[in-house]
Parts: C-alpha cells; sequence; structure tokens
C-alpha cells in the first residue's frame, strides 16, 4: 500500500492490518481483512475511497456485521467498519421531539433505548434486530410488523463523487429487503419520524413481547446471520427449506436451524465455506423439489 494512503487512514481514523473479520461478524467466521479501517469521522470516506481506488485497492464499507458471510480467505483492499457508536450518535432535530437523527454506526438497540425514554413509538419493530443504523438503512431491515423505509424520511449519505449531501426518501427507493441508492453511495445516517407514544408503557410493553417472541422462536443461543434466504412472492422461505426435508441438515460446523429453518446456524467450529456449501445446498434442493429459486439476502464478500 502507498504510504499516502496508510497516512491518510492513521489521520483520519485508525487501522489495523491483516484484521481478522470472525471478529466483526455475527456468523464468527471469516478471514482477515487487508486494511481494518475505523474511521473517526465517516465524512472523509470520500477522500479515503478516491485513495485505494488511485492505488487500485477494493473498497468495501460494512457495518455490525449480522448480514454479512466474509471469505474464509478474507477481504482484500480496504474495509471500513461503520459501528460501534453509542446514543452520542442520536441527535433530536430542531424543536421536533419526533425526529431523530442516526448516525449509520449506531447500534439499533442504542436508538430504541434512546426513542422508549423519550415515550416514542414507531421503531418498535426494531426489537431484538442486531447491527446497526446504516446497515438497517441498506437493506430496508424489518419485520411483519414495520420497516426502516415506514419511519425514514431523509438520509445523509456519500454520494458515488465523494460529496456529503442529503436525499429525501421517495417510493421509487423502496424495495423488498433493500433501499435503491445509486451504486458508490456511502450511508452515514438518516432521519427518522417517530410519534408520541399515547402512555410510556405501551411501546415498552410491545418491545419486551416482541423480544421474547425471537427468543421463542429464533435461535439465537448460535451464532447466525438471521434470516439466511429472501421471501419468493408467493412463498416463505423457512416453509420451502423445511418441505424439503432439510430440517437440521448439516455441513460441517453449519447447521439449518431445527427452531426455524430459515436460520443457518454456526454449531460451533463452522467455516465460512461450511455456510456457502450449505447456502448452495439449500438452493438446490429447494429448486428441484419445488421450482423456486432462493436469493440470499445474506451479503457475501470475498471469494468463494
Amino acid at each position: 500500500m502507498d504510504k499516502k494512503l496508510i497516512s491518510l487512514l492513521h489521520r483520519f481514523g485508525k487501522v489495523i492490518f491483516d484484521e481478522p473479520m470472525a471478529k466483526h461478524t455475527t456468523y464468527t467466521t471469516g478471514g482477515p481483512a487487508d486494511y481494518f479501517f475505523i474511521p473517526k469521522d465517516p465524512v472523509c470516506l470520500g477522500e479515503v475511497r478516491d485513495a485505494a481506488t488511485k492505488e487500485g485497492l477494493p473498497f468495501t464499507v460494512i457495518g455490525g456485521g449480522s448480514n454479512l458471510l466474509i471469505s474464509d480467505e478474507g477481504i482484500h483492499g480496504v474495509v471500513v467498519a461503520l459501528s460501534g457508536e453509542g446514543e452520542s450518535g442520536i441527535q433530536i432535530v430542531g424543536n421536533d421531539e419526533h425526529i431523530l437523527y442516526v448516525d449509520a454506526r449506531v447500534d439499533k438497540k442504542a436508538f430504541l433505548e434512546f426513542a422508549l425514554r423519550r415515550s416514542l413509538c414507531g421503531m418498535e419493530f426494531m426489537a431484538g434486530l442486531p447491527g446497526c443504523i446504516g446497515g438497517g438503512i441498506a437493506m430496508n431491515a424489518g419485520t411483519n410488523m414495520g420497516w426502516f423505509s415506514d419511519i425514514l424520511g431523509r438520509v445523509r449519505i456519500i454520494d458515488k463523487d465523494g460529496q456529503v449531501r442529503e436525499q429525501d426518501m421517495s417510493d421509487g427507493m423502496i424495495s423488498y429487503r433493500g433501499l435503491k441508492f445509486d451504486r458508490g453511495t456511502i450511508i452515514l445516517g438518516g432521519y427518522f419520524r417517530l410519534r408520541k407514544a399515547e402512555s410510556s408503557e405501551r411501546p415498552v410493553r410491545l418491545v419486551a413481547e416482541i423480544i421474547r417472541d425471537r427468543e421463542n422462536k429464533h435461535p439465537l443461543e448460535y451464532p447466525s446471520a438471521g434470516s439466511v434466504f429472501k421471501n419468493p412472492e408467493g412463498h416463505a422461505s423457512w416453509k420451502l427449506i423445511n418441505d424439503a426435508g432439510l430440517r437440521g441438515f448439516q455441513i460441517g460446523g453449519a447447521k439449518i436451524s431445527e427452531k426455524h429453518t430459515n436460520f443457518i446456524i454456526n454449531t460451533g467450529s463452522a467455516t465460512s465455506s461450511d455456510i456457502y456449501r450449505l447456502i448452495r445446498h439449500v438452493q438446490e434442493e429447494v429448486e428441484k423439489k419445488f421450482g423456486v429459486h432462493l436469493e440470499p439476502e445474506v451479503r457475501m464478500l470475498g471469494e468463494f
């Protein structure tokens, strides 16, 4: 790597060489990143990306690692981590306590707790969802109780030209398991429109119920990336996988959960290769039996 780029990374944040990505994903698998960069302020990322591009180095941005499968060989180039921010990354906008600006690095749990203390509601569907706000925006995270796009009014981004700007949400940006941004967009944060709850106890009670329900239905005692496959139109992925006879099927240390068949869990010894091969096996079996292609919602990085 060019000395100027290394100097730039040290000036704008912390850089770690050959950092194991297993430390930064909820699957707890994945090989090293060549240059793992934690920025002090993400507004520098346009300049960092330009410098990396000039050196011919790949540039990858990740969040909390909750929706990632990283190759056992790792990731080449510069990997930027936008995570680890607490409630200091949340601001009440102007005099309207219903609108909050939330930095992409803020954990969903921290955002939820911040809003609950102010008796706000509308964000309860995030209860128990892992990861950071930036990743939640990018994938339009949510459940049958709500989606990020329901409460997200505007996003702050670095565009493909490296400029920091804000972009209003529009219906054309919204899709299932994703928001449509121009290629090369880096999400810095979002403006969320919440509502004042009728009583402070109601959203707290609802969040507790949602978390209990997730604990009962999902294998949270094992490392995973949550739901692995998107639901094809007219189908539920978990049911297709179950009806294909794959409940509990295992390759190496990777196993289809017996509690929820759209979860692939790391039983303790899984490699990313195990998980990847199990994903492909599920796709092949479901397509062979039902003629339905399952599309992963898990983001895969590196060479498989």
